[in-house]
């Protein structure tokens, strides 16, 4: 049974990043696209630690629900309001008949 939407209060945005742009040095460029835009999601932080290389930043990571009629892989980019969600993994979760009932994604904030 798919995730119903009303537990999947929040939107979000997907990016996939393009190297279709070029530099004023003639190098390829990477830029982000919007490849899916107001898709329900739900956000669960998993903690915050701070960055250990030298760097005064933090890193929270959350856990993310999200529908499940959405390609997103590893690498792709979420956005929520100003934060920048680095996706690192993508688990599709299947009912007992093998059908797709919503996606859950882990991802890293830095600030």
């Amino acid at each position: 049974m798919p995730i119903r939407h009303r537990n999947l209060p929040e939107t979000c945005t997907i990016q996939t990043v393009s190297e279709t742009a070029v530099d004023e040095r003639g190098l390829p460029s990477s830029s982000w696209a919007d490849t899916y835009t107001s898709v329900k999601a739900k956000f669960e932080s998993q903690g915050i630690e701070e960055d250990r290389d030298g760097r005064n930043t933090t890193v929270e990571t959350f856990g993310i629900y999200i529908e499940p009629n959405v390609t997103v892989v590893p690498g792709d980019r979420l956005v929520k309001g100003s934060e920048y969600h680095e996706i690192i993994s993508v688990q599709q979760v299947k009912d007992r008949y093998g059908k797709e009932c919503y996606k859950y994604l882990e991802s890293l904030v830095r600030t």
